[in-house]
Parts: structure tokens; C-alpha cells; sequence
């Protein structure tokens, strides 16, 4: 199962014996927890001790985090950015880096899957992770809809922010990928841009009373992230630049969204 999910990640990786020499590189070493018991050698390496006890699919979520971020025993922040429709783009970032994205059919598998993320890394975390999530307002009654969801779900949590993001060209922007890099869905790059933006701040008091002007006309939302209109093909250059290089890993989506404030009003 583990070879499998780190080919289909295009991850490298080398199987090691278990008389092997462990690598004195940094590394990342994954194993079960009877494996671990007979390995005669540890160094300062990290190790992912697998147990059939253990959620298989927890458990690689844990990988990929410590693969494209670094290994940690607690995270702090994990950030969702939504672009809701017929189908459901997510993109899902860990303490500012990019994790994962998916391209979700059904709105139960949206929450199932922001919930598997949520369980994975807080359980056992003595500290309550920050939770942002990004939601697109294009259609304002599917936004609400999930805003509701969530808020129904994680009732009560400290550390939680929602936002209505304007989804003005988001679904017109297209990037090529190179062979062998991931090949985003145009549902999930919709995503990703939403997540380059600011909105409109909702809470779990207030999302009721917000929606119901938004839908009357009567709270203005054109002054969050307003596009500078004159400058929309360098803009949307250096986007694509920012949006390849948080993809990658060599931009936080904080840094990026800063590096695209002088676009904006």
C-alpha cells in the first residue's frame, strides 16, 4: 500500500533491508512498529513508525506532510481553500506550506476529507490548530451552505476562521504542468487561486447575519482584494509565477499573497 501511494505522489524512495545501512543523509524512514524493534542501528534520522492499529490513510497524510514540509510532531495551522460547485475543488495547506489538493464530487466527501485532515494532525496535539478556511461566493447560496456545514461540525472550536472569497475570473486562469509534475483539475487551480485572496470574515455568530446582506446588496464586498485592472497581464504573470512556486514548496501562501499585494486596492 505504501509503495503504491508514494508512486502515485511521484515520490522517491529506496526499500532498505532490515540489516541495511541506514543512510547518514537526512532522511525520512518509514516503518512498522515490528520493523522498528529489529533495526540495530538508529542515527539522527526521522522515523514514521506505521501500526496496523493505526488509520493507513492517517498515516500517509503524516508522510506527505513530513515529505513537502518538513517532519514535526505537532503542526499548528491548517489552512482550506474551497471552490464550490458541481464539482469541488480543495486545496489543503499545512502551517502555510501546500500539502494536497483534491477534486471532490459529492459535498460529503469535501467534509470527509477536511475532517480526516483535521483528526490526523490534531489528535494527540496538546495545542488547538488554527483552522482557516477560503470559500467561493460565486454561487453564495452552495457557500453558505457549507460555511453552515462547517461550522456544524467543528461547533464550538477555538481557532477558527472562515472567509468569503470573490471568485471574479478564478475558474479562467489554466497553468501547464511539466512531465512528471502533479496535473491539477481546473476545479482544484480555482481553488488555489481563491486561497491567494482575502474576503470577507465570518464567524459562527455572525456568517447568518452577513449572508443575508451579501444577498440583499447591502454589505459592500468589492474593496476585498479588488484587482488593479490596468496592470491584469503582469498581475496575472507573476500569479502563475507565485501559484507554480507555493505548488512546489518554495513559497509559503503567506509570502506569496504579500508578493501580489501591489496588484490590488
Amino acid at each position: 500500500m505504501l509503495k503504491n501511494e508514494l508512486d502515485n505522489h511521484n515520490i522517491k524512495f529506496k526499500i532498505l533491508n532490515l540489516d541495511a545501512k541506514i543512510p547518514s543523509i537526512s532522511s525520512l524512514i518509514l516503518t512498522t512498529s515490528e520493523d522498528l524493534t529489529k533495526l540495530t542501528v538508529r542515527n539522527h534520522n526521522s522515523y514514521l513508525v506505521y501500526s496496523k492499529k493505526y488509520d493507513f490513510e492517517k498515516y500517509f497524510i503524516k508522510v506527505i506532510a513530513a515529505y513537502r514540509i518538513k517532519y514535526s510532531k505537532y503542526y499548528s495551522t491548517l489552512t482550506f481553500s474551497i471552490d464550490p460547485g458541481n464539482k469541488l475543488g480543495l486545496m489543503i495547506f499545512l502551517d502555510d506550506y501546500y500539502l494536497d489538493s483534491y477534486c471532490c464530487f459529492e459535498k460529503t466527501d469535501l467534509l470527509n476529507t477536511i475532517n480526516k485532515y483535521v483528526e490526523t494532525f490534531q489528535e494527540d496535539n496538546p495545542n488547538v490548530m488554527l483552522l482557516n478556511f477560503k470559500l467561493g461566493r460565486g454561487v453564495l447560496t452552495i457557500a453558505f451552505d457549507l460555511v453552515s456545514d462547517l461550522f456544524r461540525i467543528f461547533q464550538g472550536r477555538k481557532n477558527l476562521r472562515a472567509y468569503l472569497i470573490d471568485e471574479f475570473k478564478s475558474s479562467k486562469i489554466r497553468f501547464s504542468r511539466k512531465k512528471g509534475e502533479k496535473k491539477f483539475s481546473k476545479d482544484e487551480i480555482s481553488a488555489v487561486i481563491l486561497a491567494f485572496r482575502n474576503g470577507i470574515a465570518v464567524d459562527q455568530d455572525n456568517y447568518k447575519n452577513i449572508y443575508e446582506q451579501i444577498k440583499n446588496k447591502k454589505l459592500k464586498t468589492h474593496n476585498f482584494n479588488t484587482l488593479i485592472t490596468e496592470n491584469h497581464e503582469e498581475y496575472l504573470g507573476e500569479l502563475k509565477d507565485m501559484v507554480d512556486k507555493v505548488l512546489k514548496g518554495e513559497l509559503t501562501l503567506s509570502s506569496a499573497m504579500e508578493k501580489l499585494n501591489k496588484y490590488t486596492l
